[in-house]
């Protein structure tokens, strides 16, 4: 089975994620920029978000602004309300609500100012009709110079409660909206990365016309005696593992050693495996009165592709003993995975080792070490069918683990 390593795996989310969020961010931006009212942009906004000639040479938006906010200036003025002038004139230009300094909004007046000097002076001759006239020129001026008095003062930022809800509601109303697409764009490429993967899995071989009665050729004359091959008995209709015995008639498991007079039972285990266990995993502490003494267990060792519930085609039998700092293993592969796929059985041979590699049956095995021996027995064993081939993947089985200590430990 062909799949991505789990750096590999990282490096294909991230940049899945990264796309994702610049494509999302464009996308919201574009939306935004399409549907969204002039007015709903740039309400409460400062004039300094408005489009003006930064020579000043023909009026534009800003400019306008400026000369509407100096003829409502000049107004109060003349009312008699000087500092209900200024504070008006401020709010207008987003002094109040923090938006620009003092000193850029005298910048800004006069910028506008400028403009409109310029514009007055092209309709000088009484015939041009300019966007200006000489008065609000005038109120310009005026504004500007009370600026330049004021813009040493302090001034109290006091943003509006309608204000700072409008801001509130566009900031989450544009971050939901870019994560949702960031979202969106991301399930597609990890969508698009999971079939790539599915195209890549390697295509299961099918079985000859006798079906998994018989190995096949490259198979059939020779067994596995503990992971090593070996040659078969002229009887024997498939591969068999010496010291696999098949299912016992007695008690006592056949092809199970006799446990000696220096051996010590720790204990029985139990362990079962139904498919849909995604997570399956089992393990047991070994441990006697002497301390712990390593432990033991079975898991999945290989999913034949990346379905859900993937179908499950080996699982390792394992047993630590503190003694050695080392695991011995079996790995445990249905009959497909042990005939029929020999990529498969490449790779779990690459991994765990040519020797580790039995074709599972009902019945009894060993696995030994430098102070335990554990038997192994295999009931109530059911493959499912993979593409009408018998033997595809593991169903259910049941595992029982008994592991004795030996008191006398071997010598090296």
């Amino acid at each position: 089975m062909s799949a991505l390593p789990g750096r590999g795996r990282l490096i294909s989310l991230t940049l899945a994620i990264v796309i994702g969020f610049l494509i999302g961010l464009g996308a919201a931006a574009y939306l935004v920029f399409v549907w969204a009212p002039a007015d709903v942009i740039l309400r409460d906004a400062s004039p300094r978000h408005l489009r003006f000639d930064a020579n000043g040479d023909r009026p534009d938006y800003r400019d306008v602004y400026v000369a509407y906010v100096a003829t409502r200036y000049a107004r109060d003025m003349a009312i008699g309300q000087p500092e209900s002038a200024l504070l008006r004139a401020q709010q207008a230009l987003g002094i109040t609500s923090g938006d620009v300094t003092p000193l850029e909004a005298l910048a800004i007046v006069r910028s506008a100012e400028q403009a409109a000097k310029r514009d007055v002076d092209r309709g000088a001759d009484g015939v041009t009709s300019g966007w200006f006239s000489p008065l609000e020129l005038e109120h310009i001026r005026q504004l500007a110079d009370r600026l330049e008095m004021v813009k040493d003062q302090p001034v109290a930022v006091n943003i509006p409660e309608t204000v700072a809800t409008a801001r509130r509601n566009l900031l989450v109303t544009g971050t939901l909206l870019l994560l949702l697409w960031i979202g969106a764009l991301t399930a597609l490429a990890l969508l698009a990365m999971r079939l790539l993967r599915l195209n890549e899995e390697v295509t299961i071989a099918r079985p000859a016309a006798g079906g998994w009665g018989s190995a096949p050729a490259s198979f059939s004359e020779e067994a596995v005696v503990d992971g090593a091959f070996a040659p078969m008995p002229a009887s024997a209709a498939a591969p068999t593992e010496v010291g696999y015995a098949p299912a016992p008639a007695s008690s006592r498991p056949a092809g199970a050693s006799a446990a000696t007079v220096s051996e010590k039972l720790i204990g029985t285990f139990q362990a079962v495996y139904d498919h849909g266990n995604e997570q399956f995993e089992e393990s047991f502490d070994l441990s006697t009165s002497e301390g712990f003494l390593g432990d033991c267990g079975v898991t999945v060792a290989e999913r034949l592709n990346v379905a859900s519930p993937a179908p499950v085609v080996a699982l390792i039998v394992w047993v630590f003993d503190r003694e050695d700092l080392n695991s011995a293993n079996k790995v445990l592969l249905s009959p497909l995975a042990f005939y029929g796929n020999k990529a498969v059985r490449d790779k779990l041979a690459k991994q765990y080792g040519q020797q580790a590699l039995v074709e599972v049956k009902e019945g009894t095995f060993e696995i030994k070490t430098s102070s335990l021996r554990t038997e192994v027995e295999v009931r109530n064993l059911q493959f499912a069918d993979l593409e009408n081939i018998p033997g595809g993947y593991f169903r259910h089985v049941e595992l029982t683990f008994r592991v004795y200590f030996s008191r006398s430990r071997p010598q090296h």
